[in-house]
């Protein structure tokens, strides 16, 4: 069987992760955030890594550049909708 299609089969949900959770505490939350900011930070150094190793004319059309920058996007946006979702100390 083709590996992409076994992928789409066994993909259940594909958008970003919904950050209402009730029952999620202000502790998880925050463990979230810093998760989600922990695989920013890591993105952002292989990214860097990968446009120093490539050309200047080879950068736009690097498809392994361009899903970095996707997954980077990802995780920046996560950080940001769980730390809206901080609740606000009494």
């Amino acid at each position: 069987m083709d590996f992409t299609r076994r992928d789409m089969l066994e993909r259940r949900y594909d958008g970003p992760i919904p950050p209402a959770d009730p029952a999620a505490t202000m502790a998880a939350t925050a463990g979230r955030v810093r998760l989600f900011l922990r695989l920013a930070a890591e993105t952002r150094e292989k990214t860097a890594t990968r446009r120093s190793e490539l050309k200047a004319a080879s950068v736009a059309g690097d498809r392994h550049l361009g899903r970095l920058q996707h997954d980077l996007r990802l995780y920046r946006g996560q950080s940001v909708a769980w730390h809206d979702n901080i609740p606000a100390r009494p």
